[in-house]
């Protein structure tokens, strides 16, 4: 292949990318790419933080290969963002293998060739430049993710080292050991983690959004998400903690209850733009330790697919959610067969659901009820007239179907309440 053709065939493809593919066009491939990356391995389908670190690196990474240009060679040089050396750091967090990091970017390799393949199939070109094509595009492709594979290796195996020496590796080694059962015995643990796990627990997960870095969520200089961690504790009157990463922008963390089975109630100010907290319930010794974490990555589960973001979410404020979320097609069923008549976008058939909430709090007291809504009686018994000619029924025959109904649809509006993101899976709550 001499170099005209790969010129010719570099600045084609060069072209086609930025003057043919929209903006939307761009982040779908992306998204898929980060899909794909992630689908086929179990290891990490489950996995909410590294999935996040995942999406971040290859949307960086490919923001960095767009704006590349080849050298005299016609070879492009792309550099490894720092979101890929973080992604590669938190594989190795997790205890996983070096495989692992190399599946991923095999992964991606595939699901990138796919895509040019594709497109090239169908290109208005000669049939022997798309040869040109195919054959330039699988050898720079190759090049590029070669080379970024020996990088976050070395990346990989220097946090592999660091982690097998010092209390860091210790704590990390012997959280992951309790989390997955395989270690059993509370008074070591305590001893080893210099943390009373007999007592009541209360676990947090917290996370920043977008790219922020979880060293440096908040540019006005309030610290880190383990420093967070600690003011989120003391406001909720819990003094004693235990904190490890979860990822580049994550952590996990258990605080002691003020009392046994006390629901610590943190303070959502205290939380800065930009990172979301998540809660478990208490949970007594050593089970109860693992079992607030899975809440508390249940209720995680729940805040990233909610259509309100909000910084604080509990597993107590969204149990029943959580478990309907885990068979979408059973919520969406719910919704339209409790909701039927009331699931129109308009603003009155908004204000029914709003009164037929505040109805069913207050226990079917229409006095109570016009209070929350600031609103007069006889303007609730108004509306409750009309809800139940929509619905066909009277409310207290299924009342709590129906208030189970509304935390559905008030968590995940009408259009997301019947489906699951593409690749994402309820997170198992035992890998670190």
């Amino acid at each position: 292949m001499n170099a005209p053709n790969t010129a010719q065939a570099a600045q084609w493809m060069n072209d086609y990318v930025t003057e043919s593919l929209s903006r939307a066009d761009l982040e779908a491939f992306i998204d898929s790419i980060a899909q794909s990356m992630g689908a086929d391995i179990p290891e990490l389908a489950a996995d909410t933080d590294i999935q996040r670190d995942l999406q971040l690196a290859v949307r960086s990474q490919f923001r960095q290969v767009l704006v590349a240009s080849p050298d005299s060679s016609h070879r492009w040089t792309v550099p490894v963002v720092e979101e890929a050396h973080s992604l590669a750091r938190t594989i190795a967090r997790r205890g996983l293998e070096l495989r692992i990091l190399s599946q991923l970017y095999h992964a991606g390799h595939k699901a990138v060739w796919r895509f040019v393949t594709d497109f090239v199939r169908d290109a208005d070109v000669p049939a022997d430049f798309k040869v040109q094509l195919v054959v330039m595009m699988w050898e720079q492709t190759s090049e590029v993710m070669n080379t970024m594979l020996e990088d976050l290796a070395a990346t990989y195996t220097l946090e592999r080292e660091q982690l097998l020496s010092g209390a860091f590796s210790m704590r990390v080694n012997m959280v992951r050991a309790i989390l997955d059962g395989t270690h059993t015995s509370a008074d070591e643990a305590s001893a080893q983690l210099g943390y009373p796990l007999h007592r009541s627990h209360v676990a947090m997960v917290l996370w920043t959004e977008s790219e922020v870095a979880a060293d440096d969520y908040s540019h006005a200089g309030t610290g880190s998400l383990e420093s967070l961690a600690t003011r989120l504790a003391r406001s909720a009157s819990c003094t004693e903690i235990l904190c490890v990463p979860s990822g580049s922008r994550g952590l996990w963390a258990w605080m002691i209850a003020p009392a046994p089975d006390a629901e610590p109630v943190v303070d959502p100010d205290v939380v800065p733009a930009g990172v979301r907290v998540a809660i478990g319930r208490p949970g007594s010794g050593i089970d109860g330790f693992r079992r607030t974490h899975r809440e508390a990555q249940a209720a995680q589960e729940i805040a990233a697919r909610a259509r309100r973001n909000q910084p604080v979410t509990s597993y107590k404020e969204v149990e029943l959610v959580s478990m309907l979320a885990a068979q979408p097609d059973a919520m969406g069923t719910l919704i339209e067969r409790e909701l039927g008549g009331l699931l129109e976008a308009d603003e009155l058939s908004e204000r029914l659901r709003e009164t037929l909430r505040a109805v069913l709090v207050s226990h079917g007291n229409f006095e109570a009820a016009s209070r929350l809504l600031a609103v007069h009686k006889n303007t609730v018994r108004y509306r409750m007239q009309q809800i139940e000619d929509r619905l066909g029924r009277r409310i207290s025959e299924r009342a709590l179907h129906l208030e189970l109904a509304l935390d559905c649809l008030d968590t995940f509006g009408q259009d997301d309440a019947g489906t699951v993101p593409d690749g994402q899976t309820r997170p198992a709550g035992l890998d670190i």
